[in-house]
């Protein structure tokens, strides 16, 4: 197949993924899980520098594929990761006072 073809199908393949919420947080968690905003570099350990490397290497690819198919996904998924992060601290915030009014 060529190359250009591979390309597209690669392509619709993620637009198909970033339309759905389940797979937006799926790419998400890969991306946190790659680490990308971190630096990958592990003092006296070379090992683990090259293990951190490889990694935010693989997440960082995945963001760019993201940004080429659907840039303002990225805004989307980030968005949708606060939100679900802010109702998961306020349902704490919740069973803690309800814990103290006992």
């Amino acid at each position: 197949m060529k190359k250009r073809l591979v390309e597209k199908r690669n392509a619709a393949d993620l637009a198909c993924v970033l339309k759905l919420p389940q797979g937006r947080r799926l790419l998400w968690r890969i991306l946190q899980a790659a680490q990308i905003e971190e630096h990958g570099f592990v003092p006296g350990d070379g090992l683990a520098t090259a293990f951190h490397c490889g990694q935010k290497s693989i997440g960082l690819f995945l963001l760019q594929q993201i940004a080429q198919v659907s840039p303002h996904l990225l805004s989307q998924m980030h968005a949708e990761y606060l939100s679900e992060v802010t109702s998961g601290q306020n349902e704490i915030n919740q069973e803690s006072e309800e814990m103290h009014n006992v």
